[in-house]
């Protein structure tokens, strides 16, 4: 083979190899970091219930356990539709709490995005479902409370690290949100939320959670708590979404950086050795 028919070819693999390297970074990457057709996941928490006892006029604590339940049901227009249940019982005695306590819906979903599809959502929901990648430092982002029946902002806190990982902190800090009036008294109540989640930025995966949030009564002026919910991750759910995320980041690592610079990098090599043996030959006398 000769130096000019050489150099041709690896030109040419070359500049093939370039082209797959940018279409994987433009197209085949984005669709691989999509929130998958066959998602399924359940999160467990643990926490405590607080409510007005009528008789003693003081707050009677419970303690609970809630699980959350999301899978993926189908797609429509791009989006993915996700069914999520959420149930909640004593703790002690393991009977669940009354329905009111419980809820069930399927939510709209873009699938690049994590944001709600609100014009195709059962329930008009808006906002981001999950954190999106690449959050830092003053960073924030509107996730849907299902509490406050809206979004609310979460907003960068701090760096630190968590089980191996580096991670970022978010909280939601909200007072006094109307949710209407009570049905039996017409009084107005309201809502204060404290919600903080650690993200690993590079997935977008949260790894911890923590809420409290209180619905009050307003009394002529004097805000009196009908319901305080405190719930937390549990252990279990905890260690397996760090591992979500330690394979996300690793998975992340190798498609979004490793093998596209790789494919660029070889044909941009293998462009410039075919230039060299044809700009040779060239110069070679017959």
């Amino acid at each position: 083979m000769s130096g000019q028919r050489c150099g041709i070819i690896l030109s040419v693999i070359g500049i093939v190899l370039v082209i797959i390297g940018v279409l994987w970074l433009t197209v085949i990457f984005p669709s691989l970091v999509k929130i998958p057709t066959d998602y399924a996941r359940t999160f467990y928490f643990e926490g405590n219930l607080s409510s007005p006892n009528p008789v003693t006029q003081a707050m009677d604590t419970l303690p609970v356990e809630q699980t959350l339940s999301q899978e993926a049901v189908g797609t429509k227009d791009g989006a993915v539709l996700i069914h999520e249940v959420r149930t909640l019982r004593n703790a002690v005695t393991k009977e669940p709490l009354p329905a009111s306590y419980n809820d069930e819906s399927t939510l709209t979903i873009d699938r690049k995005t994590l944001m709600f599809v609100k014009a195709q959502d059962e329930r008009e929901r808006y906002g981001y479902w999950a954190p999106p990648r690449g959050l830092g430092e003053g960073d924030s982002f509107d996730i849907w409370n299902p509490a406050a029946n809206r979004p609310l902002t979460a907003r960068y806190m701090k760096s630190e690290e968590f089980q191996g990982l580096q991670v970022v902190v978010f909280r939601i800090s909200e007072s006094d949100i109307s949710l209407g009036t009570h049905p039996q008294t017409q009084l107005p109540l309201s809502l204060s939320t404290t919600i903080e989640l650690w993200i690993e930025p590079q997935s977008g995966t949260v790894v911890d959670q923590n809420a409290t949030t209180t619905i009050s009564m307003d009394m002529m002026g004097n805000k009196v708590p009908l319901l305080i919910s405190s719930l937390r991750w549990t252990d279990d759910t905890i260690s397996e979404m760090v591992g979500v995320a330690k394979d996300a980041k690793g998975k992340l690592l190798l498609f979004e950086s490793v093998i596209p610079w790789l494919l660029v990098g070889i044909g941009a090599v293998l462009v410039i050795v075919g230039v060299i043996f044809i700009v040779r030959k060239l110069a070679t006398p017959a």
